[in-house]
């Protein structure tokens, strides 16, 4: 019915779509929130153009359908005159784009989309296009065909011209000894200009325009938020950097890029070349490099034309004078203006806080500026731990030459080791700029979210009055990534020092602990943190349980179940071939075992480390190896039965796990109960259900990983997994048993097929 879409099926699919007119679908899945905000606009335009079939799809519940036309994304309209498909887009769109589209739809030649589909079979298939002139080339990283005249030298030299690969001009140029040099112009499909503009030197100089298109363009300009209202963008370079940017309508009126609204007027003291910051509402007077990097003076107002603050920039950094407004910002009710200097970016040296009369109020010495590199070499980081006298001790040495960064870093893991927190406090109010809590909190948490994975910013942002609880907790949790948990434990419980009452801290240490191994004190963070955050305390304890799982015999403690048809009824090995490959498990099992006890001080107990199982060996461990074999279709095939005992306590504790599971159903499949060496193959009687649950709950977790909520496995179903069904694990979890299930699964694959030569093969490992 005209003016309301159509719900199409696979059985309707190509009458609707092939038949003589327009028709525009609407790809769309249940679970795609953007699909369901679009379907009343694409609803709502079906009423607006009753020419057109307006239809949609569910292309979840008819994959048939959508995956031949390469419908990946959601929700992708695709739009079909006469029965070819002219346009596609990958996203829901305003009202007023579609509408664009619709208009644009209605323009279409059929007879010159077919050419332009010929053609570019052409092209794919190796042939030049018509329209395009004999002894022109095809370009596959620019994805287009070239010719021109060349000098003596074969550079490109004189006009050159360039086609898509559906034969339609989109170049031309003026090369000189291979450069472009002088005017270019590039154009729409249907033959108008998309840009024109022109190049000295190989670089773009004077201004460069676009035009936008009302039919069906490949040509950009409506990208990174610009409105369809722009009908015209001029860039201005100068040899090659970017001096000033407008956008006009189809009038000519200039407007505001995303909105194309009329632009507003300029305050009449402002210089001439301040632009319009939109997303700030903001004035701003930027010089740039060539590389589009701010340097020298930049300068931001306000709306209404006041100075917000202004700096001196070289090559994308502050270097040099610093000037802002701070009204409200510092505890000094007084203070209205800051003024200092920096260096690479970070503050440094004297800075001055003033009143409204320009007056000093207060003046701080920030020290010297420690950029990135120089600060990570920092002993402040290191993971060797001191006594709280040596802490300070390299607090007082970095004091005394104005490394001030340090000294705090250094008296927060001194209060820490001690528990005192005086010290620290003291030298926060001395060396810091004294903010007003907001502010302090403001500071800290943009710094972290911009640059948690630096070690500079966050002391620069310390030193500049930044909320220190804040930044050493992320300290704490870029120690910790950093494989230093003894260094993140310090400066963690500074943090928890300054901030007692963040419960949420505990979830941090929790991690931290994890990573030293320290597993009983995790499950007390995790029952102190489901005070606040019971969700975040849940996945604190599996993930505990799941690091370190409670090493008995695993198999056959529940009877296995798949859903699989065609399963083994007993493993293909022989009984050498078997117990060989125990050894290797053992062997590997040992090795990491022995890793892992080498964390801890000699004599320590580790409660949760598997049992000894050196019976197992015999004679001792066996070699494990690294070669390649030949796969299907004489693809080479890696085995790497090898460990790297360098990595982190939490990787090692997971590779554990992976090769405990693989052992324990290995001696399981034999008719073990236990980890000794088999002496005979007798398989339970569901032995092939234990075989296929290893694929299926591979399957099942890979399909919870990467689908999400869009799974086969809902909340509250799927296997158990440290007591928690596989629906409600979080995705972090969820890669845990993935990995475990993978490692029985490809040993599973080597027990019931002679032609595998080791379960450490690469290609045993997919579901």
């Amino acid at each position: 019915m005209a003016g309301v879409p159509v719900e199409l099926t696979p059985e309707d699919f190509e009458e609707v779509t092939q038949k003589p007119g327009m028709c525009v679908v609407d790809f769309w899945a249940p679970w795609c929130e953007p699909c369901h905000a679009f379907a009343p606009v694409f609803t709502e335009a079906a009423a607006r153009f009753p020419d057109i079939t307006f239809a949609r799809l569910d292309a979840e519940a008819h994959e048939a359908v959508a995956e031949p036309l390469g419908i990946d994304a959601y929700p992708t309209l695709v739009a079909f005159k006469d029965g070819l498909e002219v346009h596609r887009v990958g996203e829901a769109l305003p009202t007023e784009s579609l509408d664009r589209m619709l208009a644009a739809l209605r323009a279409v030649d059929v007879s010159e989309e077919k050419r332009r589909k010929a053609n570019r079979e052409r092209t794919e298939a190796g042939q030049r296009p018509s329209g395009v002139p004999e002894g022109a080339t095809w370009d596959d990283g620019d994805s287009e065909w070239s010719f021109g005249p060349k000098d003596a030298k074969g550079r490109p030299h004189g006009t050159w011209r360039y086609w898509r690969a559906d034969g339609t001009l989109c170049n031309e140029c003026v090369m000189v000894q291979g450069r472009p040099h002088g005017p270019f112009q590039r154009f729409h499909e249907d033959g108008s200009v998309s840009q024109e503009g022109a190049f000295e030197q190989g670089q773009l100089h004077g201004p460069r325009t676009w035009r936008a298109c009302d039919r069906f363009t490949t040509e950009r300009m409506h990208e990174g938020g610009v409105s369809e209202r722009v009908r015209k963008t001029v860039m201005h370079y100068d040899h090659g950097a970017v001096r000033r940017v407008e956008h006009f309508n189809g009038q000519g009126q200039r407007v505001v890029p995303s909105t194309g609204e009329p632009y507003p007027t300029r305050p009449a003291h402002l210089p001439g070349d301040a632009e319009l910051r939109e997303d700030l509402n903001q004035w701003a007077r930027v010089t740039l490099n060539a590389d589009g990097e701010r340097h020298g003076l930049t300068r931001f107002w306000d709306a209404q034309g006041q100075l917000l603050w202004e700096a001196e920039f070289e090559d994308g950094r502050r270097h040099g004078r610093c000037w802002s407004r701070a009204e409200g910002t510092y505890a000094d009710f007084r203070v209205h203006f800051e003024e200092g200097r920096a260096e690479g970016d970070l503050a440094c040296g004297e800075w001055s806080l003033m009143d409204a009369q320009r007056a000093v109020v207060l003046t701080r010495d920030l020290g010297r500026a420690m950029d990135e590199e120089a600060l990570a070499r920092s002993p402040v980081f290191s993971n060797l731990p001191r006594s709280a006298e040596g802490w300070r001790e390299l607090a007082k040495e970095a004091r005394a030459d104005r490394r001030y960064r340090e000294a705090l870093l250094a008296t927060a893991r001194a209060c820490a080791t001690s528990l005192d927190l005086q010290p620290l406090r003291q030298g926060l109010e001395e060396l810091t700029l004294p903010r007003t809590k907001d502010s302090a909190s403001e500071v800290a948490n943009d710094v972290v979210q911009e640059a948690g994975q630096a070690w500079a910013p966050m002391a620069d942002a310390l030193m500049r009055g930044g909320e220190a609880a804040t930044l050493l907790r992320a300290y704490a949790v870029l120690l910790d990534q950093t494989d230093r948990p003894r260094a993140a434990l310090d400066f963690l419980h500074a943090a928890m020092l300054l901030a007692p009452e963040r419960k949420e801290y505990l979830f941090t240490r929790g991690l931290i602990l994890l990573n030293l191994g320290v597993a009983d004190q995790v499950h007390q963070d995790a029952e102190g943190l489901a005070e606040v955050e019971p969700d975040t305390a849940r996945f604190l304890a599996t993930y505990a349980r799941a690091l370190f799982p409670r090493f008995d015999f695993w198999a056959g403690q529940e009877p296995p179940r798949c859903s699989y048809d065609g399963l083994p009824e007993k493993p293909a090995r022989s009984l050498e071939d078997i117990q060989q490959l125990v050894r290797k498990y053992a062997t590997r099992l040992q090795a990491i075992r022995g890793a892992l006890l080498q964390r801890f001080k000699p004599g320590a107990t580790v409660s949760w480390l598997p049992p000894d199982l050196s019976a197992l060996l015999g004679e001792g461990p066996v070699e494990l190896k690294q070669y390649e074999v030949e796969g299907d279709e004489d693809e080479q095939v890696e085995v790497d039965e090898t460990l790297d005992l360098e990595l982190g306590l939490a990787d090692l504790a997971l590779m554990l796990r992976g090769d405990w599971s693989a052992l324990s159903w290995l001696l399981w499949s034999c008719g073990e109960t236990a980890f000794r060496m088999p002496t005979r193959i007798a398989p339970p009687a569901d032995y092939g259900q234990a075989a296929g649950q290893a694929s299926q709950r591979l399957w099942q977790s890979r399909d919870r990983k990467f689908r999400g909520n869009a799974s086969t496995t809902k909340p509250g179903q799927g296997f158990l997994f440290e007591g928690v069904a596989l629906g409600d694990l979080h995705p972090n979890l969820v890669s845990i048993a993935e990995r475990q299930y993978a490692e029985t699964q490809a040993m599973f694959y080597w027990l019931n097929d002679p032609d595998h030569v080791s379960p450490w093969q690469g290609n045993l490992r997919g579901s």
